[in-house]
């Protein structure tokens, strides 16, 4: 009697298979081993990197990808598993790589590489979208023990930073910082760059592009020489390339302001070129372009071809507008003509973090303590010693009316807190960056749907304007909070270590000397809303006359 089959009894017989059946299995069998190799190759190659630039392969063991991510950073996506990575050779070297992708981008999409270390996300470095959408490479500074491939959200926002040469990075700016540009490299007549060297410390882990320029009479006529040869054009590229490699740089930041109109197709033509070969290698561009100026009802792009150039970069800092004045009216002008006719997502507005004076010689930066102490300066009437309970005016030199100048104030038309003075050669007028007058550039970027900001000079000199919390929140939400400081923060004040003070704020004040000799300190305090600074002066008051004897 025949036994009744169960429902796998007939998967599981060893008859022979029919010719249906064998192709069944042979299709189960390579997908296994696609999934193998799969298993195997979630990572391309990897190359390590010697101090000069030179790739070595290594292989990696099988490298099998986390089930489940972490909790992402906030303003990412996952475009890729985390990938646990072993190797035979020592891990924290510099490292060229790339990342399986599990969503299909578009060639050239900029990615973030992370590490996730000690319970935190730690950013690694760019990378950029290659093998026709499957896979993102990049140069990391160390090869982790795991990485993942993270995409910007819409709210998220790139941050680029601009450290001069020979300058201290300001360690607030590392957790908003997306690409640092180190400045001081320059062009030579025959396309060669020198500056440098790029020294910056070991374990930092923001990715560098630094800046080449062109700002000075000569360089500017090395770049009119370099655009007008075809071959000194490519010798350019060239150099370009094996510098960074050379420095082992997450991209290239170009600087060339000083264009001859004249040059306008041959510097499309450079940075096609440049482009092609950067991305080839994984490395981004960027560059710095000013913004076009409004003659009547036309437009002067200052001979930048935005529409050509805008295809082979990665993004295009909008050099600011010089006069604090009239900043946000041009900018607001500036970026209603771009961003209809280039992607907005590309563009991205320089802040600051040093105020500016204009004298009769021109512009000036100066850091929120300059610009504090220029404001707090004190002077005495009369000077020298003085009597007991005599009555002094103290006076904020540059402050007070009486000498020509303005007390510290909100300037709406500016969106800074700015004061003027009597100084030489004439009026001098200081407008002061910090909070909240930078909230109020980020705030342009937002509302015209920029790709982000770059910050003029993110060094430790420049540290004191404290703009990071604004940066940081627009940089993870896209969101800006705006707020005018509090008029009575900006009123001087004055503090004196004996005798009466008739007033302690304002410009002017009058002081009541005490009764008792010795030397008394008088200070003077400004705000700009949030920082004070204080500057002394001393004065001496003499002994009492002794009465006249009979």
């Amino acid at each position: 009697m025949e036994e009744e089959q169960g429902p796998f009894d007939r998967i599981l017989q060893p008859e022979p298979p029919k010719e249906g059946d064998r192709a069944a299995i042979v299709i189960v069998a390579a997908g296994i081993v696609l999934g193998l190799i799969l298993l195997l190759l979630v990572l391309p190659p990897i190359s390590i990197l010697d101090d000069g630039g030179e790739a070595t392969e290594i292989s990696l063991g099988i490298t099998i990808p986390r089930d489940e991510l972490p909790p992402l950073p906030v303003g990412f996506e996952a475009v890729s598993p985390l990938y646990d990575l072993s190797s035979t050779e020592p891990l924290r070297l510099p490292a060229r790589l790339g990342v399986l992708l599990t969503t299909s981008l578009a060639e050239g999409t900029p990615l973030i590489l992370f590490t996730y270390r000690d319970g935190a996300w730690q950013r690694l470095g760019t990378a950029t979208v290659e093998a026709e959408g499957r896979t993102a490479r990049g140069e990391v500074p160390i090869l982790p023990a795991n990485i993942a491939a993270l995409r910007p959200t819409a709210q998220a926002k790139i941050v680029l930073g601009s450290l001069p040469l020979g300058e201290e990075l300001d360690p607030n700016a590392l957790d908003s910082l997306t690409m640092l540009n180190p400045a001081g490299f320059t062009l030579d007549s025959d396309g060669q760059i020198s500056g440098g060297p790029l020294e910056l410390p070991a374990d930092l882990s923001v990715s560098i592009a630094p800046t080449i320029s062109a700002s000075t009479p000569a360089e500017a006529e090395a770049l009119d020489a370099i655009l007008a040869s075809p071959e000194l054009r490519a010798q350019h590229v060239q150099a370009i390339l094996a510098f960074a490699r050379e420095n082992s740089v997450a991209g290239i930041d170009l600087d060339y302001r000083a264009l001859d109109p004249v040059r306008e197709a041959d510097f499309v033509s450079l940075v096609q070129e440049l482009s092609i070969s950067l991305r080839g290698e994984g490395r981004t561009l960027s560059l710095t372009l000013p913004m076009p100026k409004r003659q009547g009802d036309a437009w002067d792009t200052l001979g930048f071809d935005w529409p050509a150039l805008m295809p082979h970069v990665t993004a295009v800092k909008l050099a600011p507008e010089e006069d604090p004045e009239q900043y946000h009216q041009r900018t607001k002008e500036a970026l209603a003509y771009l961003v209809a006719r280039v992607p907005s997502s590309k563009l991205l507005l320089v802040v600051a973090s040093l105020s500016s004076e204009r004298g009769a010689i021109g512009m000036r930066t100066l850091t929120l303590t300059e610009a504090l102490s220029l404001a707090s300066t004190p002077i005495a009437q009369p000077t020298g010693t003085v009597s007991p309970e005599a009555t002094v005016q103290l006076i904020g030199q540059n402050l007070a009316a009486e000498l020509g100048a303005s007390e510290l104030r909100w300037d709406d038309g500016a969106r800074a807190v700015v004061f003027s003075y009597a100084g030489l050669g004439g009026e001098r007028t200081v407008w002061i960056a910090n909070v909240f007058s930078e909230a109020f550039k980020l705030d342009l970027a937002r509302r015209y749907q920029l790709g982000g900001i770059a910050v003029a000079d993110v060094s430790q000199s420049a540290a004191d304007a404290n703009i990071w919390p604004a940066v940081r929140q627009y940089a993870e939400t896209g969101e800006v909070v705006l707020i005018e400081p509090n008029g009575g923060l900006l009123q001087p004040q004055w503090t004196a270590t004996g005798g009466t003070l008739e007033s302690d704020t304002g410009a002017t004040v009058t002081w009541r000397a005490p009764t008792e000799s010795g030397v008394y300190t008088l200070t003077l305090i400004v705000s700009d809303g949030v920082m004070r600074v204080g500057q002394r002066l001393q004065l001496q008051v003499e002994p009492a006359r002794d009465a006249v004897s009979p």
